[in-house]
């Protein structure tokens, strides 16, 4: 990437313009990628995914580095996973101040019935449909598109660039972005572009833990239920206590204040779900097991200490009215609850180039926290920061993002390409 044009003589109208003129070869380029299919579990093909992109990124002028991730570190995640684990890592340094812009490569399943191809990323009135083009495989062609823009242009980005592509964040215990945090790849401030095209900060969000609840009993047949103990029936008791703590729970409310949207609380609040139970293999027998899936969000206030030790207090009590023969209790923390930052350069620079693109203005901002869980949230706490931004190619409301049909704006993927051509090239004070 040669030294080129930088600071306030540039002209955006027409850098913009040639975004626009790229539109097919950023349909092309995202319909490459959405092709292969990264759904998690079990995570294949991330390797055919690299394969793919790294020379697309070497072409615009960066070097690139696979960072594959042991298969030890792997092991605690309880899920059928398949492959390597290969992370990218992206870079160009010129001695400038650092910037981390990361994306992750899985996807959650495609399950539901679609009205389009899920892995053909077609476009339809202005949309385009498919598993990741919000969530977040999109931001990768994205991606690519700015850096190829950057590069005809002969534009001079003000960042030393790393661009990490990422493994496993849709299942979390150890994902890729984590691992890389580790090793030294990533440096604050760091933009995220698992975000929207609506005019929000993040400040933060909740962590996330699956508790796995395995009641035991004794099977027989139905007819002489007697000479058995209903691992079903036995495991209500438990399902009370945490229905009881799921009340206590869901009362307590973050400092941090939540985006208006129908049903929901002022503010960030904990969530408490039974949201998975397995039990009998036929009507006429008695169940032996029973098995339920919690999975609890806790605020940045909480501490996972505290939520583990009342989920277990909680079953405890069940158990103590329960004839079941055994209760098991397993955790996997899928990720850390954090805290952003929507004060600071970045996050500034972010702010002034979509109110320019899509009229906001400072008033319809808003600063919220994420009921959800991420990522951002091992980086922060590893690298010890608050500056990441977040911004992406969907809308909340309606791209759907885990849900059938799948979908972004044509103009607001054209819009993310502009937004970080503009974030990696322009000066601190807008033009």
């Amino acid at each position: 990437m040669a030294a080129g044009r930088t600071g306030q003589s540039l002209d955006w109208d027409a850098i913009f313009a040639a975004v626009d003129a790229r539109q097919e070869a950023f349909l092309a380029r995202l319909r490459a990628i959405i092709r292969i299919d990264n759904s998690i579990p079990p995570g294949r093909n991330y390797e055919r995914l690299v394969d793919l992109i790294a020379p697309q990124f070497e072409a615009a002028g960066l070097t690139t580095e696979r960072v594959i991730i042991p298969p030890e570190l792997i092991e605690a995640i309880p899920l059928p996973l398949d492959g390597d684990r290969v992370n990218l890592v992206a870079t160009r340094k010129a001695g400038k101040p650092p910037l981390t812009v990361y994306a992750h490569m899985d996807t959650v399943p495609v399950e539901e019935q679609w009205d389009y191809d899920p892995f053909g990323a077609e476009l339809h009135d202005g949309r385009i449909y498919g598993r990741g083009v919000a969530d977040m495989k999109g931001t990768i062609a994205s991606l690519l598109t700015a850096l190829d823009v950057i590069r005809d242009l002969g534009l001079e980005p003000v960042w030393d660039l790393t661009a990490c592509i990422c493994t496993d964040e849709e299942i979390g215990v150890y994902p890729g972005i984590w691992h890389l945090a580790k090793l030294g790849y990533v440096r604050a401030p760091v933009l995220c572009m698992e975000g929207s095209q609506d005019p929000v900060l993040r400040l933060g969000s909740n962590g996330a833990v699956d508790i796995t609840i395995t009641v035991t009993g004794v099977s027989c047949h139905s007819g002489a239920n007697y000479n058995g103990i209903n691992a079903i029936e036995e495991a209500v008791p438990i399902m009370i206590e945490l229905l009881a703590l799921k009340r206590e729970v869901e009362a307590r409310r973050s400092a941090l204040p939540l985006a208006p949207a129908p049903n929901a609380p002022d503010h960030l609040r904990p969530m408490f779900n039974l949201d998975i139970i397995h039990a009998g293999v036929k009507s006429n027998i008695v169940p032996a097991t029973c098995t339920l899936v919690v999975n609890r969000r806790f605020i940045p206030e909480e501490r996972y200490e505290d939520v583990e030790r009342e989920i277990r207090a909680a079953v405890e009590r069940g158990q103590e009215r329960s004839r079941a023969k055994a209760v098991e209790v397993s955790f996997m923390k899928a990720y850390p609850a954090y805290y952003q930052s929507a004060n600071h350069p970045l996050a500034n620079k972010l702010v002034t180039i979509m109110k320019r693109l899509h009229g906001y203005t400072d008033a319809d901002f808003h600063r919220t926290g994420s009921g959800g869980s991420t990522d951002m949230a091992n980086v922060a706490e590893t690298i010890g920061t608050d500056q990441i931004a977040t911004v992406g190619l969907g809308r909340m409301r309606e791209s759907r993002a885990h849900g059938a049909n799948e979908s972004v704006r044509l103009s607001d993927a054209l819009a993310h390409i502009k937004e970080l051509v503009y974030l990696f090239c322009a000066p601190e004070i807008a033009p």
